[in-house]
């Protein structure tokens, strides 16, 4: 790699302590004809599902009157999840462009260069900010995550994204004969399901429901001793809430929507400019979209910042208050985050008023709010504390659906269900929290088969029979006995 320019930021070594992303980016350098640095106030940013990013900068050979230099978002996708990534990859910029205009060339980062697969089994991906992005950051100025923001600059990035992305990304024609994002209509169980499998919390669900002492097939969960019902339930055919119809209005959702994947550019004061964020991580774009997903998704990942700081009594109003929106806010909650679900609320409202009103909206952000709490739970970093509050939120989210959303007598003609599941079945959560790195050991079920009074009464008698065999044996081969 050649060294940077005076005016192009640091060498790599200080800012990449990892040496195998290092040696990637170096070689990378050289064998492009680039010289790769780093801005001096770069920090390699985790998030939830394990990826890094941070921002460097290119200098490659330019025609005269054209700038060499550029800025670029390097993201490093953990072994796990590169698949879903690069399938995501087939989105770009330009594909953007052609659909939704301005919202992408104003908002939507690229893939500029082919992936780099790392020998530890991670890849490396080179995503390019939109061009208000870069001139507001040419100066040297500082990016930030949203993640990194606080006070009235996080609500006001907060705010800023969730407008675009709907009122710009999901525009709604001005004339009222026109169509607008359009309606779409399935059931309960699917529509969960499908909320999961894009969030990539399938396969991962029902493993993250043992770690916490539940079984996924239960049909109610004991939270604090209070019976609450399964959110997962209802993605089993032989649920009665499973075929509960569900409409719900569809466009463009980011699908990985959380503080990582919006950056924010300041000013050479410091000051941010939300107006002019930029989104990466694209791998989750999906153009028929529930368009409550990007909403939930960005909210709950906000909110969970302050979970660790709240009081039980905060905590409870919070779930309150995500589920309950239209009741307003309690008194018991702490403003910013409060301000998180009122800004939520009244954004996503506003949008909906000319579709179908407020109380729709609503609905499909509570079911959106389901998902996003059941994925949340599959995060190794919220585990116990957060990852437990999530799963409440879910199944008091569920409970509040079902009361506001009565179903009729299961008809005989529904799906008979599987003996095998647990359909009356109450997890519990034990005492104290088990070590989420010890391996998962499915609870059993109070009325599952292997807990059946018949069979305990076998087991005794052979347990009896055993006993008096060894007792026969004993007295036959006893001293003196012919």
């Amino acid at each position: 790699m050649k060294g940077p320019t005076s005016d192009m930021g640091e060498p790599l070594e200080p800012y990449v302590p990892d040496p195998t992303l290092r040696a990637a980016l170096e070689d990378f350098g050289q064998q492009c004809d680039r010289e790769i640095s780093v801005p001096p106030q770069t920090r390699l940013d985790r998030g939830y599902g394990g990826g890094t990013l941070f921002v460097a900068r290119l200098t490659e050979p330019a025609p005269p009157g054209r700038e060499p230099t550029r800025k670029v978002f390097v993201k490093v996708l953990p072994a796990r999840s590169r698949h879903r990534e690069v399938r995501g990859q087939q989105w770009s910029r330009a594909t953007a462009r052609a659909t939704v205009g301005d919202f992408a060339r104003q908002h939507l980062a690229e893939q500029i260069f082919p992936p780099i697969d790392l020998r530890d089994g991670r890849r490396l991906m080179f995503q390019e900010p939109t061009s208000d992005f870069q001139e507001t950051t040419d100066d040297g100025a500082q990016v930030r995550g949203l993640d990194e923001l606080d006070g009235e600059d996080l609500l006001a990035a907060f705010r800023a994204v969730l407008e675009a992305v709907l009122h710009e990304w999901n525009s709604i024609p001005p004339a009222p004969a026109t169509a607008g994002p359009p309606a779409r209509e399935t059931t309960l169980g699917p529509y969960l399901e499908r909320e999961l499998r894009a969030a990539g919390a399938w396969e991962k669900i029902h493993h993250a429901m043992s770690i916490f002492g539940f079984h996924g097939g239960a049909e109610s969960l004991l939270i604090d001793s209070r019976p609450l019902p399964n959110p997962l339930r209802t993605v089993d055919p032989a649920s009665p809430h499973h075929r509960q119809p569900v409409r719900f209005h569809a466009g463009f959702a980011h699908g990985d929507l959380h503080g990582g994947n919006v950056l924010v550019p300041c000013g050479a004061d410091g000051r941010p400019h939300p107006e002019r964020f930029s989104l990466v991580g694209l791998s989750a774009i999906d153009a028929e979209a529930p368009l409550t997903r990007d909403v939930a998704a960005l909210l709950l990942a906000t909110v969970l910042r302050y979970v660790p700081g709240l009081t039980r009594d905060e905590s409870e109003a919070l779930i309150d208050y995500l589920v309950h929106p239209q009741r307003g806010r309690p008194g018991t909650l702490p403003a910013p985050v409060a301000e998180l679900v009122r800004i939520a609320d009244e954004v996503g409202t506003a949008y909906a008023q000319p579709l179908a009103g407020a109380a729709i909206w609503r609905r499909q952000a509570r079911l959106s709010l389901i998902a996003q709490a059941l994925t949340c739970t599959t995060f190794e970093d919220l585990r116990p504390d957060r990852g437990l509050w999530c799963l409440r939120l879910a199944a008091r989210a569920m409970q509040a659906h079902i009361e506001e959303n009565p179903i009729p007598y299961v008809a005989a003609t529904a799906p008979p269900a599987d003996p095998a599941a647990p359909v009356t079945a109450v997890g519990r959560w034990p005492v104290s929290p088990p070590d989420a790195l010890a391996p998962a050991v499915p609870a059993v079920p109070t009325g599952s088969p292997g807990a059946s009074p018949r069979q305990v009464l076998l087991w005794c008698m052979l347990a009896a029979a055993l006993l008096a065999l060894a007792g026969v044996t004993a007295w036959a081969l006893a001293p003196g006995h012919t």
